[in-house]
């Protein structure tokens, strides 16, 4: 089996002593401290930039002329900060005895500032003084770039905010500062400042339509007893992060703290030398605290994708999407190794997923049991709804903010948390089956959020069946379709099968699977499939899952070829050329 190294988290389950617990909640403190110090410091520095395109709007400006006028007004700035930036990256390898940055050259209008900061360098060269240079080099590069973010020429990142607090951390806290930052671990503060960067590219590639999926909104500032949660690095050549023996968890300023279940699988990897621990994720999930140790692991998979560069060197990646988008600017993919026995078996499989089962498979997860082809639905809320209602029901009875509505909302969350933690369990066991045991998994591309959107309408066109569609909603979303495919996406990379997602839209319960007629008038609640055209009768998920199936072969087989056009689903021409008819919808 070939061999690739891959990143795996471990999650466990912590049993932290009272001490340790309120150590915890610190940190998960600082870390939301940090991301709302961050996004404010973003959302000033936007909001001036929205000011002056506003401005040069109201004067007449288009939207492109307005913002390269913002750009034409901050280019003097942006080149001083250019120059100094060098200047400090220069001193700081200078240094630490390391070759320095060869010399950049100068903007315009800068040539004075370069030369007299390329005359310091030299002075100082060889002496003492050139840590005092470093210094003021780099107070003059933040001075600088907060005169940028104030005046909206720039957005701050997540490095230019750590360079910001670090100036402004030993302040009066009436003054913004964080003088406590001492009483926990530095890296609380840096994932909060990632978080926050993280935060701000979503809603700017969704606003931008580079990110798919659902539209992100603008970030929000986290309030706190919401999710608590913190990330904790450590140097990998000097690890702090480790397992003390299969039962405790050492953490850079937390020491060791107990774990519930046994962490023998990961310590005996990092004891073979086959796994090194990259960070810890610490998060808050009901009444239980959560590790999420990530990991470089070395592990065995019996499929792997080789981009061949055209010079002959080779790099490995896990999915054939990723080796075939590698491969666009010149090489060849080759196909390392082949899927199991038990998964050669098994072949492609099409998963239909649904309201009234969970999964309907073309192909039983166990070919001995035939019954294994339908996987019904968990059914965890509506198992646990009226444990769950009582508790509501306590907790809207007492006053808010007070110790029994603490209490009585901390139960609430309990079997929240119970039931996710069991749906997790379920869909990961599902998951594993299907990659484990076929070479091709394909699924129907599910717009979740447009399946569940709400029925209730306005008040001038009420919506029909309200409540009806608001127990379809809970049903579904209680299935958890979408962590499904999640963990499908990285399962089949992980056991050498692929995941074969169709295109959305694709009419696989309207499609007859044996004539490929279409059947529009089809009804989706009847659970029998009838075909006007070929008179075929059987029940709709095996007529679904048929469809799937096929529609998987035709997307894993190369669409342009010699054998002519390729048709559509109402078996026309599919040819980009072929003009459409006026009226006729083809």
């Amino acid at each position: 089996m070939p061999k690739t190294e891959v990143l795996r988290a471990y999650r466990f389950a912590l049993d932290p002593s009272g001490a340790e617990r309120a150590a915890l909640s610190r940190y998960a403190g600082a870390c939301r401290w940090a991301y709302n110090y961050a996004l404010a410091r973003k959302t000033r520095a936007h909001q001036a930039w929205a000011d002056r395109r506003s401005a040069y709007l109201e004067a007449g400006l288009s939207e492109a002329e307005a913002k390269e006028r913002i750009r034409a007004d901050g280019a003097e700035l942006t080149d001083r900060i250019k120059v100094w930036d060098h200047h400090r990256k220069t001193l700081t390898l200078t240094v630490a005895d390391k070759p320095p940055l060869p010399a950049m050259q100068s903007p315009a209008g800068q040539e004075a500032l370069v030369r007299r900061l390329a005359a310091a360098r030299a002075d100082a060269a060889g002496t003492s003084s050139e840590r005092e240079l470093l210094a003021e080099g780099r107070a003059m590069v933040n001075a600088l770039k907060a005169q940028a973010f104030t005046a909206g020429f720039r957005t701050p990142t997540a490095i230019d905010t750590s360079a910001l607090w670090r100036m402004d951390r030993d302040l009066p806290q009436q003054e913004g500062g964080s003088p406590w930052w001492r009483e926990v671990n530095v890296y609380c503060f840096t994932s909060g400042f990632d978080r926050a960067q993280a935060a701000w590219k979503n809603w700017q590639d969704s606003l931008a339509g580079r990110r798919a999926g659902q539209r992100h909104g603008y970030p929000r500032f986290k309030k706190k007893g919401h999710t608590e949660s913190f990330t904790l690095f450590h140097d990998v050549k000097r690890p702090i992060i480790r397992l003390e023996s299969y039962r405790r968890l050492v953490m850079p300023g937390l020491g060791s703290i107990r774990i519930h279940d046994s962490g023998k699988r990961l310590a005996r990897l990092v004891e073979r030398g086959q796994a090194v621990i990259q960070s810890v994720t610490v998060t808050r999930g009901g009444h239980r605290w959560y590790a999420s140790v990530l990991a470089k692991v070395q592990q065995d998979v019996p499929v792997l994708w080789e981009h061949v560069h055209d010079d002959g060197t080779r790099t490995s990646y896990l999915s054939r999407t990723q080796a075939e988008k590698a491969a666009d600017n010149g090489g060849h993919v080759e196909q390392i190794g082949r899927p199991t026995a038990r998964q050669r078996a098994g072949g492609l499989v099409g998963v239909g997923l649904g309201s009234h089962y969970l999964a309907a498979l073309s192909s039983p997860l166990d070919p001995a049991d035939p019954a294994t082809a339908l996987v019904q639905h968990p059914r965890l809320l509506a198992d646990s709804l009226a444990k769950l209602s009582k508790a509501q029901r306590a907790m809207s009875r007492c006053q808010q903010g007070s110790g029994r509505w603490s209490k009585a909302t901390a139960g609430v969350c309990r079997i929240h948390q119970q039931i996710t933690v069991r749906r997790a369990s379920f869909l990961h066991g599902l998951s594993k089956k299907l990659a484990t045991g076929f070479t091709h998994v394909a699924i129907e591309d599910l717009d979740i959020t447009a399946l569940t959107t709400s029925a209730k309408g306005t008040r001038d066109k009420p919506g029909k069946n309200v409540k009806a569609q608001a127990r379809f909603n809970r049903h579904l979303l209680d299935a958890g379709l979408g962590s499904l495919r999640k963990k499908l996406a990285y399962k089949t990379a992980w056991y050498g099968s692929q995941l074969v997602v169709l295109d959305q839209g694709e009419p696989v319960t309207a499609t007859c699977a044996k004539c490929k007629e279409r059947n529009p008038s089809s009804d989706p609640s009847c659970s029998t499939f009838h075909c006007p055209s070929c008179g075929a009768a059987v029940h709709r998920h095996e007529n679904s899952t048929a469809n799937i199936v096929d529609a998987a072969h035709r997307k894993l087989t190369t669409v342009a070829s010699d054998r002519g056009e390729t048709q559509n689903a109402r078996r026309a021409t599919a040819s980009p050329a072929a003009r459409k008819a006026p009226g006729k919808g083809q």
